[in-house]
């Protein structure tokens, strides 16, 4: 699940242009090593064997399957964001702080920037309103 979620995510931001969330700066090349990621492990999982066991002779219950499936996809998402934003920071994808602070909320704004730069970048405006919203309430 891991891989596949991986792959997913991949095809999705080359696709969506979403520059911030790609391994390697060519779009194509995400695209391709996504795709690879999820024929890779769809043919693991096909051809490794022994799917089809039931719960009570050792195979895992439909609830653990699903709590399974949850963790590899956070997983997934959490491995990109945070290679991503080492990577696209390193290779100059990144940008300053100023022109994080310039981009637009929600997914749109890793089209310029990587996660990490823009959540920063979010946090920053909310501190901001929230501290210029409650400053006329408060002694100081």
């Amino acid at each position: 699940m891991f891989l596949l979620c991986t792959g997913v995510v991949q095809v999705a931001a080359a696709y969506g242009g979403l520059k911030g969330l790609l391994f390697f700066r060519s779009r194509r090349l995400c695209a391709a090593l996504g795709m690879g990621l999820i024929l890779g492990s769809l043919v693991w999982f096909f051809f490794e064997g022994g799917r089809n066991i039931p719960d009570t002779n050792g195979g895992i219950a439909g609830a653990s399957q699903f709590g399974l499936f949850m963790l590899g996809a956070f997983l997934a998402l959490l491995f990109t964001f945070v290679a991503t934003s080492i990577a696209n920071y390193r290779n100059g994808n990144g940008h300053s702080d100023e022109d994080a602070a310039d981009t637009s909320d929600g997914l749109p704004s890793l089209r310029e920037t990587t996660f990490i730069q823009a959540l920063l970048s979010n946090l920053r405006a909310l501190w901001k309103l929230c501290r210029r919203s409650t400053q006329r309430y408060s002694s100081g």
